[in-house]
């Protein structure tokens, strides 16, 4: 293309300047609030008291469940991070959200096209006094238009984005800590009940040689056909009681399945290998309530939609502003294609076009409402959860203190009951003392066991619901870039 002639360089030169000036308007103000973040008001302490807590592994809790030393578990982990379907679900929300910004971004841009015609025109001789012809028509040319941020409206619908984009990734996170706390807990049902299960046959075992103690005193003399009779019954009824169990171990297994991303029979095979239950730490990984509040995820992420709440507030007091929008063109016509770039066919236009409501009913009025109610609504959930997790700590904390506590008695009472049942049995050999003894000494010591059995379960749930109420699971370290606001919050601890 030739060089544009002298002339029409100063107009040029006042049309960039006029275009610098606007573009570069829009830092000057930002519609709506600046958001900041809250301070929520905690305890300084546990209700459980600072003896029963230690400070724990912080690095260990995004890995808590190896502290059980179960390879069997730390496969079911890793297979339900990599394939759980509920996790793909929210990473492609995700990317959505992350998509849409992107969208909202250009809105702040110039938007740029380019055209190009061709075009042959023969005219009517009969509406023309003179004589028809042919006419030909050439257009190369661009056009730009940049809708101005002059208050801040774009600015704060991107503001509300990150942060939008912020609290589904933490959502993300939150999901992670949810699922391994439920896959744990699964796990640990399902080695609890396998334990049952045998205690279930050793039981049926010993009241299948009580019954044969039963008929050898009846054939001795000894005892009584009564006694007999009630021997059989104990175990018969013993024996339908690892029907349930099994049962149970089979769902449990099917759910572990699912939630490791397969289907319910992937792992059948693996967990019916019976194991010991899972063991337990000895201490507690808690820090202070205002630390929790800072590492659960589900906590953050309502602080996110708190500040793209606050956003929204900004975008639509931006409505109640005028609107500016500038247009350019530039292009190049001839009615031959070899003069399109030449001086002579060079055409190009510069507006500057606002616009503003005079009138709207109440429209603008009632979204600013509309955001700021939903951006009130959005600090008093999250206030809210903030005491619904510090109260989820306390109940986990409790359930594994008292679960510890009650284990003492449980397990005097196994020892207590053998004993009893060693020195009842031997009394009925000899025809020392009737069946009954023997009978409640059975079912005494099959119980103490059982409820054993049960008070472990409940201390490692409580353990597991203390690992999730810590926010402990999540895998991606948080992102540190600028902007990124998934961490630190002003927490302050009541004294």
């Amino acid at each position: 293309m030739h060089a544009l002639p002298n002339h029409t360089r100063p107009r040029y030169g006042r049309v960039l300047m006029m275009v610098s000036l606007l573009v570069g308007l829009p830092g000057c103000t930002t519609a709506g609030p600046d958001y900041q973040r809250p301070e929520v008001q905690v305890p300084a302490h546990w209700i459980e008291g600072e003896e029963s807590i230690s400070n724990g592994d912080q690095d260990g809790l995004r890995t808590w469940w190896q502290s059980f030393h179960d390879p069997m578990l730390d496969r079911l982990v890793e297979q339900t991070l990599m394939q759980n379907q509920d996790l793909e679900i929210a990473l492609a929300r995700l990317r959505q959200a992350r998509a849409e910004r992107v969208q909202t971004a250009s809105s702040s841009g110039p938007m740029i096209s380019a055209d190009g015609t061709g075009e042959t025109l023969h005219s009517s001789k009969a509406l023309t006094s003179q004589s028809g012809g042919k006419s030909h028509t050439w257009h190369l040319g661009f056009d730009a238009s940049w809708e101005l941020d002059l208050f801040g409206g774009t600015r704060r619908a991107l503001e509300a984005d990150d942060a939008g984009m912020e609290a589904l990734a933490e959502d993300h996170r939150a999901l992670q800590v949810s699922l391994i706390a439920e896959l744990v807990s699964s796990y640990a049902e399902l080695r609890a009940a396998q334990t049952r299960l045998g205690i279930a046959h050793d039981n049926i075992r010993v009241l299948g040689d009580a019954e044969r103690l039963s008929e050898q005193t009846h054939r001795s003399g000894l005892g009584s056909l009564a006694d007999v009779l009630q021997a059989r019954a104990e175990r018969e009824a013993a024996e339908a009681k690892p029907l349930v169990m099994e049962a149970d171990i089979a769902r449990l297994s099917h759910t572990i399945g699912v939630l490791a991303g397969g289907f319910p029979g992937d792992w059948h095979d693996a967990l019916g290998k019976v194991s010991p239950m899972v063991p337990m730490r000895g201490d507690l990984p808690l820090s202070m309530p205002s630390d929790v509040i800072r590492q659960r995820p589900d906590l953050r992420a309502d602080e996110r939609r708190l500040a793209a709440a606050s956003a929204r507030i900004g975008v639509a007091e931006a409505e109640r502003f005028p609107r500016f929008r500038i247009p350019l063109g530039i292009g190049t016509t001839a009615n031959a294609i070899q003069h399109l770039f030449s001086a002579a066919s060079l055409a190009w236009s510069a507006a500057m076009q606002g616009g503003q409501s005079l009138y709207d009913g109440g429209r603008v009025d009632a979204q600013v409402a509309a955001a700021q109610a939903n951006a009130d609504a959005a600090r008093l959930v999250y206030e809210r959860d903030v005491r619904l997790a510090l109260r989820d700590v306390e109940d986990a904390l409790t359930v594994w203190t008292r679960e510890r506590q009650r284990q003492i008695s449980l397990n005097r009472a196994v020892i207590t009951s053998q004993q009893a049942l060693e020195h009842s049995t031997r009394l009925y050999e000899r025809g020392l003392s009737a069946y009954l003894p023997v009978l409640l000494a059975q079912r005494t010591l099959n119980q103490a066991r059982d409820e054993l059995a049960l008070s472990r379960l409940e201390e490692t749930r409580g353990l597991i619901a203390l690992y999730k109420s810590l926010g402990a699971g999540w895998q991606d370290a948080p992102q540190n870039q600028e902007g990124d606001q998934s961490g630190d919050f002003q927490m302050s601890a009541s004294q």
